[in-house]
């Protein structure tokens, strides 16, 4: 990491408490100018109007904001679920997610390959072969439309660790696919940040930060947890990572959240300091 990078915010907590518009008109006064957002009825819908999408588009290009990213999470679809019915579903709203991508101007869309049954899962095989299946479908309307699709490291995943990742990446050799690597994620499920980035080398392009211990999976704010955030700068510098660092911090209270979460990464050289503060 040859320079400190601004702090990008991913907007998971103000899903159910504000709009997408509303949010980035909360944060942006504080001066964050990239964000990850995150597709959830009614924060922001893949059935968004073309109306509404060129409005919020025009919104963020008169205020100088862009997206890093888009994410949909994982609570409603599985790219690895044995119900090929599920498949189809998952498959037609990433499709969906991809255009919204596309129209919104997000160059990445955040991907959870599926999910497994925690008490029997899938035998990983059989479950990769359902990826290969799933995400190769996706790829072909990626591509065309210019974004990438960006594999993170989630716990209850069909590939968990970096490692799998970096396994499912070599397979699939595709440079439509990318990696995010989430270091709560990582920690919680008993992966080190220098393992992880190590693993994923040259494959990341965005980083998720929050915290979080090994006894509870958490987005905490920084500081919360024991999340080893001193050896993920360590190893995002080793690996001279420059992409994104986002703030993906789920709390009551998410403003005073992120802003405290932001310092605390700046004192430790992860991110760069904040630049603006609040004028109202």
């Amino acid at each position: 990491m040859t320079a400190l990078q601004p702090a990008s915010v991913n907007t998971y907590g103000y899903i159910w408490s504000h709009t997408l518009r509303a949010c980035l008109e909360q944060l942006a006064p504080y001066g964050y100018r990239q964000f990850e957002g995150v597709i959830n009825p009614p924060h922001l819908d893949v059935e968004a109007s073309a109306r509404e999408r060129r409005e919020l588009k025009a919104y963020m290009q008169g205020e100088g904001l862009s997206f890093t990213s888009l994410n949909l999470p994982s609570l409603d679809t599985n790219l690895a679920s044995p119900f090929a019915y599920t498949r189809d579903y998952t498959i037609a709203l990433f499709q969906k997610a991809l255009i919204l991508a596309a129209d919104l101007g997000a160059p990445r869309l955040v991907t959870v390959p599926g999910r497994v049954n925690p008490l029997l899962p899938c035998p990983s095989d059989r479950s990769r072969a359902i990826l290969r299946e799933t995400i190769g479908a996706l790829i072909p309307l990626a591509r065309n439309l210019g974004i990438k699709l960006a594999i993170e490291n989630v716990p209850f995943a069909a590939l968990p660790h970096c490692r799998d990742i970096r396994e499912f990446l070599d397979e699939m050799s595709d440079t439509t696919l990318c990696a995010c690597y989430d270091v709560a994620n990582a920690h919680f499920a008993g992966e080190s940040p220098a393992a992880g980035v190590a693993s994923l080398n040259g494959r990341i392009e965005l980083v998720h930060c929050s915290d979080t211990t090994r006894n509870g999976w958490r987005h905490d704010p920084v500081g919360a947890g024991n999340v080893p955030f001193e050896l993920l700068q360590d190893a995002l510098q080793a690996h001279g990572y420059e992409g994104p660092i986002l703030l993906e911090i789920i709390a009551p209270d998410i403003l005073p959240a992120i802003l405290s979460s932001h310092d605390a990464l700046a004192r430790m050289n992860i991110t760069s300091a904040r630049q603006h503060q609040h004028a109202g």
